[in-house]
């Protein structure tokens, strides 16, 4: 094979791989698809059985401490965010480190009022199904 033609395979391959990189969405983590499913049904306070799943999540070592936070806030939620989590939710929603997904959330739980908006919703299904 030429080399010219190598150099040429390896470019295609390179920018095929690349644009296929930059095009496909990442994959919400398991917290974030759980946490987003919960929010979407969500009515008054989590049910019995979404907050065991709740529980679980933030147990679970694969769950960022972000995400723990937005678990434990979801889990305290009686008709809208309890006092002493809306700090910690902020935080989150103001940390370049946390993702954009996670910010979603939190800014989801901060602004509840006994159930999520309807554009709420559309953003959290998004978020369940990726």
């Amino acid at each position: 094979m030429p080399s010219g033609f190598r150099i040429l395979a390896f470019v295609v391959l390179f920018l095929g791989m690349t644009i296929n990189s930059i095009s496909a969405a990442p994959a919400e983590t398991p917290a974030v698809r759980t946490m987003a499913e919960i929010l979407v049904n969500l009515n008054h306070f989590p049910s019995n059985a979404d907050k065991a799943r709740l529980k679980t999540l933030a147990g679970e070592k694969t769950t960022t401490a972000h995400e723990r936070v937005v678990a434990q806030a979801l889990l305290n939620v009686q008709h809208k965010v309890n006092s002493e989590d809306l700090p910690k939710l902020q935080a989150v929603t103001k940390d370049a480190s946390a993702p954009e997904s996670v910010k979603t959330l939190a800014n989801v739980v901060i602004n509840l009022n006994h159930t999520p908006s309807e554009g709420e919703k559309e953003k959290l299904k998004k978020l369940a199904t990726q």
